[in-house]
């Protein structure tokens, strides 16, 4: 079967996005409208889901380049991070998931690095696992009531530029095209990346571009602080 080729803000993409966010409201409405014991099985049931997703893709190695199925993409720590919050592990899995998933997330859903578009099972996963994080993200914090605040935000900061440095290097001992993170080139496709300068010098706006997107997805938080 010829898949279709993705184009970006297509109908098809458009539909997808309408879908996604309003199944994720829904499902985050209904998740807060159960009692306690069953907000309590919803919660580990996302959770699991979550974690299982993340590491999913080893079993579907052989599909791609074998570095490939190693569960190391920024999406990947999201959803740990989101999912072993839920299974009852910390607020600060919460707090890395908060920042690393909301914007990533959502500009990898505005601006997905696809070939191919619905009904292609890579489209379909690829809006299913970014789904799952904003959905793990909100159930923390509109039914669990859990929130970062600044030392969280600054926290996190301090974890992700650790991570990157660590990742930087796996990208190069792993060599073969191994991208995680998109450290040592840029992604193809419409990306905000494109805006960037040219690899490796990308690097240095990447790396300040996340800090500012972390910061903007406290903005709101840090405003409703200031007019308490």
């Amino acid at each position: 079967m010829a898949m279709n080729p993705f184009v970006l803000f297509s109908q098809t993409h458009i539909l997808s996005l309408i879908l996604t966010y309003g199944l994720i409201v829904l499902l985050t409405l209904y998740i807060k409208s159960l009692g306690d014991e069953k907000t309590q099985y919803a919660r580990v049931s996302l959770g699991v889901l979550l974690i299982t997703h993340a590491f999913l893709q080893i079993f579907y190695g052989y599909q791609f380049t074998w570095w490939e199925s190693l569960p190391l993409h920024m999406c990947d720590f999201s959803k740990v991070a989101i999912g072993l919050y839920l299974l009852g592990y910390g607020p600060r899995f919460f707090h890395c998931a908060f920042f690393w998933g909301i914007i990533p997330a959502s500009m990898a859903l505005l601006t997905p690095a696809l070939a191919y578009s619905f009904p292609d099972p890579e489209y379909v996963n690829f809006f299913y696992g970014h789904g799952l994080i904003l959905l793990g993200v909100s159930t923390g914090y509109f039914v669990l009531n859990e929130r970062p605040y600044f030392k969280d935000f600054i926290f996190v900061t301090g974890i992700t530029i650790l991570l990157t440095a660590i990742i930087y290097l796996i990208n190069v001992l792993l060599g073969d095209g191994a991208n995680f993170w998109y450290l040592l080139y840029k992604p193809s496709g419409d990306t905000i990346m494109n805006l960037f300068p040219d690899a490796p010098w990308h690097i240095f706006a990447l790396v300040p571009t996340a800090i500012f997107a972390f910061f903007l997805t406290y903005l709101p938080l840090l405003i409703k602080d200031k007019i308490k």
